[in-house]
């Protein structure tokens, strides 16, 4: 009975004077309750002292050099877990966040802790459908931002497939894969990235939503012994239009482009 079960945990711990103390810990526990069928479960915990761009920082701006003082340890609590079945490779998940002491930079490029927690809720799937050759991989996650949104918005789904073909050629002397990735997430007021502090703020009134646009790539992979070769056009709807997504307000993501290479393997 016990052989079906795998617990794995970690514990890491420091302390110092100037940035207090760092504790994280991971925890995870497998479980195979029939052959082939898995349920896993986790509990992760990290508390830690914000990272240094939001303590500090001296600019040839004025308005953003600032000192935050008597910041507080960030703390992150995650639950959750995945239950594998065999059918169709699927794997369900739901995973809940806790986060305490939420350190951000406001509209005005400031650094701020929230006053109260924000939780944060996902769950979603994975699952690869077969027929022959041919294959679809999709992955749906579904996300909400339980309390203070405004602090932390994020999309409220998002979603991936990819379609393919692979199948051996030239008398079973290569490997070959070609087909299509599609990606996708949900329009929602994104924050905004700040080059002077190479960081993201809270949007502004001037921001925009961004989402709502699928990104599409087009590839073929090739595997002959121990040489791989790849062609792949990224963003290859806006070689019929404009291009309309956005990585965050005010960047739009990549415009078409082709990449080509090999890889070769000299030894083993």
């Amino acid at each position: 009975m016990f052989d079906k079960f795998q617990l794995n945990s970690f514990l890491e711990f420091s302390n110092g004077t100037q940035f207090g103390s760092y504790l994280r810990t991971a925890n995870s526990l497998k479980f195979e309750p029939v052959k082939d069928y898995f349920v896993n479960a986790k509990l992760n915990f990290q508390t830690a002292y914000p990272s240094f761009n939001y303590l500090l920082n001296t600019s040839i701006y004025n308005n953003f050099n600032y000192y935050f003082q008597d910041a507080k340890n960030q703390t992150v609590m995650e639950a959750g877990g995945s239950l594998n079945l065999k059918w169709f490779k699927t794997e369900l998940f739901a995973n809940y966040f806790r986060i305490e002491n939420y350190t951000y930079f406001d509209m005005a490029a400031m650094p701020k802790q929230s006053g109260s927690s924000v939780n944060i809720s996902q769950i979603g799937g994975d699952a690869t459908f077969s027929y022959r050759n041919f294959h679809l991989n999709t992955r749906l996650q579904f996300q909400n931002v339980l309390t203070n949104k405004d602090l932390l918005p994020l999309p409220g789904f998002i979603g991936r497939a990819n379609f393919f073909y692979q199948a051996k050629a030239f008398k079973n002397a290569a490997e070959i894969q070609t087909g299509i990735k599609v990606y996708y997430f949900s329009k929602f007021a994104s924050r905004e990235y700040f080059p002077i502090l190479n960081e993201y703020i809270l949007p502004g009134a001037g921001s925009f939503s961004i989402g709502g646009q699928p990104i599409a790539d087009v590839y073929f992979n090739m595997k002959v012994k121990k040489m791989f070769f790849f062609i792949e056009g990224q963003q290859i709807g806006t070689v019929i239009s404009h291009n309309k997504a956005y990585a965050f307000p005010s960047y739009p993501t990549y415009d078409f482009r082709l990449n080509i290479g090999i890889v070769w393997y000299l030894f083993n």
